[in-house]
């Protein structure tokens, strides 16, 4: 017999594919992670060797990927399933996860200028170093290249 279509039928399957979507979400940035950890020497020679915490955003977004994978396959299992405790513990997850984000937001936020200031300064110092020219097949001067010309 064919499942009746109500209201909660309808969320149910809404929240599967929320759940759905953070899943994919965090394996976007898992690749990511996995991405800028081998690509990470490259990166390195480009910006200079003081851009080499740099690196440490590559762990970063592969943490938070897996935390994100976790979380969307626990909440789409919590809505199939109908698992309120599963579903409790995804929620109160994702507060907390929502509280540090809008902290980390206000910190940067706040800090802005100074950020921007100091990076502008240390980019326009290691362009002045590194550039060797325009036709020059050295790393640095290939991907600066590359920017002007996009």
């Amino acid at each position: 017999m064919a499942e009746v279509h109500t209201t909660y039928y309808s969320l149910k399957k809404l929240l599967s594919f929320f759940n759905g979507i953070m899943a994919l979400s965090g394996m976007i940035l898992i690749s990511l992670g996995i991405y800028v950890n081998f690509r990470g020497a490259v990166l390195t020679r480009v910006l200079g060797l003081s851009s080499a915490y740099l690196l440490q955003v590559g762990y970063l977004c592969l943490g938070m990927g897996c935390i994100t994978l976790l979380l969307g396959f626990a909440g789409w299992h919590g809505a199939i399933k109908e698992n309120r405790s599963t579903l409790l513990f995804c929620f109160l997850f994702m507060v907390i996860i929502f509280i540090v984000e809008i902290t980390v937001a206000t910190v940067v936020l706040a800090f802005f200028s100074i950020v921007q200031e100091v990076s502008l300064e240390h980019n326009f110092a290691t362009l002045r170093k590194n550039y060797r020219g325009y036709n020059e097949p050295d790393d640095y001067s290939m991907e600066w290249n590359l920017v002007m010309e996009k």
